[in-house]
């Protein structure tokens, strides 16, 4: 095959130009070096080639944030096959519906996740993370990686939608480096010095491509940790001088309230963006005190991350606003027939640029109601002002952010439905205070039929914890419905818009 650049390229680059340059950093464990995670992966990529792996394979990565995820990640695209990341904190059925999706020749899993994985009957070969400490030493003399088009499909990355179940957004090795492009015009200042703290899954979207990939394209250190801890993060933005830092408004509302925030430096920091839902003014004045312009983003996976972030400009003299665009990403903000809306008019949001997927994986009707005329359609409803500064106004209708991640009220839903004694169910999010948002379920059942802890353990048993409805409303009256036969949803958010102190 033909190829141009791929997203491992500067890792080999940097492994000789700055080959005992700390690559990743893990908590308290010693450095993963450039020369080591390029000598690693090639040790990896080989024996999954044993495995039986080649181009165009999927390789799923089920496991907690460790110094080996991003050797493996690596060592996947130096096959020629493409990363499948899955989110640590699921259950085996959420991870065997996403083996039964990607369909990987291999998964690479942890114990825990191996234990569950193989409970839930998946029968992929598991190749156990463990094992791979044993290839640190490299691959044998003469080995190469395999080369394949900029255009090939790098990483599927699950994404949470108004369907049951995860689409897998298609992403190339190209999409990704043209995005990293853009996001070095937007500031001149990220390059080889880069440190960047990346406080949540190496398996997300922030993880994968902006944490490891987009890190090492630009030889800097990514900084992470096991399990994120408001108090830890800040040590360690104030000890390690970082400059680049991503946070959902949770995260950052955490930190600034531990006591040492006052007097930490945070001087260093000069690119931190804020994304997953809209932050509060009260927050964003908090940060600022310290120095700190804390940037708002829009995007989606769908279009390789954030697609609207503010310049440190525009984040000073409109805080409240994503800004105006990148270099090379568009927005259009239109009516439901499609017209452009006027300045100040609320409408749906439609994203074009380098960054967006070729498609969902395996879902050509999905795919051809997402990218319309060259738009990514993305559902949410946001306006532009006259001076053609983007807000994020609302999500699409049903989706719920919580803690950063994106939850499917129908997924939840169907379990609800299997639970004996569920007549109907609806589920939406309710605002709260820790995660921005949290699942809330109204759920009708027969006489004698399952009570609100109950029904907690049932979906506790099946669905990752965040997932799981903070709050449930149980009757044995049907749920209100509009002419059409359809859930009232709005009368009931509404209903429960004012929530009891306990959950």
């Amino acid at each position: 095959m033909s190829s141009n650049g791929l997203l491992h390229d500067g890792i080999r680059y940097w492994a000789r130009r700055s080959p005992e340059k700390a690559a990743v950093v893990l908590d308290d464990e010693p450095p993963l070096d450039y020369a080591t995670l390029e000598r690693w992966s090639d040790g990896i990529a080989a024996r999954l080639q044993t495995m039986g792996v080649v181009p165009g394979d999927r390789v799923a990565i089920a496991a907690a944030n460790c110094l080996a995820w991003p050797a493996v990640a690596v060592a996947v695209l130096k096959t020629g096959a493409i990363i499948a990341p899955m989110n640590d904190r699921l259950l085996g059925d959420e991870l065997a519906y996403l083996a039964g999706y990607s369909e990987p020749r291999v998964i690479v899993a942890d114990d825990a996740r191996r234990a569950l994985i193989e409970g839930a009957g998946v029968t992929v070969p598991i190749l156990p993370l463990e094992t791979v400490e044993g290839d640190r030493g490299g691959a044998d003399a003469g080995w190469a990686p395999v080369r394949v088009d900029s255009e090939s499909v790098a990483l599927i990355m699950f994404t949470s939608g108004s369907t049951a179940r995860p689409k897998g957004a298609m992403m190339t090795h190209g999409n990704y480096l043209a995005k990293f492009a853009e996001m070095r015009l937007l500031d001149g200042r990220l390059g080889a010095t880069t440190r960047s703290l990346m406080p949540l899954g190496m398996h997300s979207s922030p993880g994968t491509p902006w944490g490891i990939f987009f890190t090492t394209t630009l030889g800097g250190t990514l900084y992470a940790t096991r399990k994120y801890q408001s108090a830890r993060t800040l040590a360690t933005l104030a000890r390690e001088r970082i400059d680049f830092f991503l946070g959902v408004p949770m995260i950052y509302e955490q930190i600034a309230r531990e006591p040492e925030f006052a007097d930490a430096d945070l001087s260093a920091l000069t690119f931190a963006r804020v994304g997953g839902a809209t932050p509060t003014p009260e927050m964003l004045a908090a940060w600022r005190a310290k120095g700190v312009i804390v940037r708002q983003l829009y995007g989606m996976t769908e279009v390789g991350g954030g697609s609207i972030i503010a310049t440190e400009e525009e984040a000073r003299t409109r805080p409240m606003s994503c800004g105006r665009g990148l270099a090379f990403s568009r927005f259009r903000i239109v009516r439901d027939d499609g017209a452009p809306c006027d300045p100040g008019e609320a409408g749906h949001i439609l994203l074009q640029g380098p960054g967006m997927m070729t498609g969902y994986w395996r879902e050509p009707e999905a795919t051809a109601a997402a990218l319309r005329d060259g738009w990514m359609h993305t559902g949410d409803i946001g306006m532009a002002d006259e001076d053609g500064y983007f807000t994020f106004l609302d999500r699409s209708k049903e989706m719920i952010k919580s803690g950063g991640f994106n939850v499917s009220p129908s997924e939840i839903e169907a379990v609800l439905m299997r639970l004996d004694g569920v007549v109907e169910c609806a589920v939406f999010g309710v605002a709260d205070e820790k995660f921005a948002e949290v699942p809330f379920a109204c759920v009708t059942v027969r006489d004698g039929g399952p009570d609100a802890d109950a029904i907690r353990a049932h979906c506790g048993a099946l669905l990752a914890r965040f997932k799981v409805p903070a709050y449930v409303a149980t009757s044995v009256e049907p749920l209100p419905r509009l002419a059409n036969e359809k859930i009232d949803r709005r009368s009931l958010k509404l209903r429960h818009a004012v929530l009891p102190g306990d959950r």
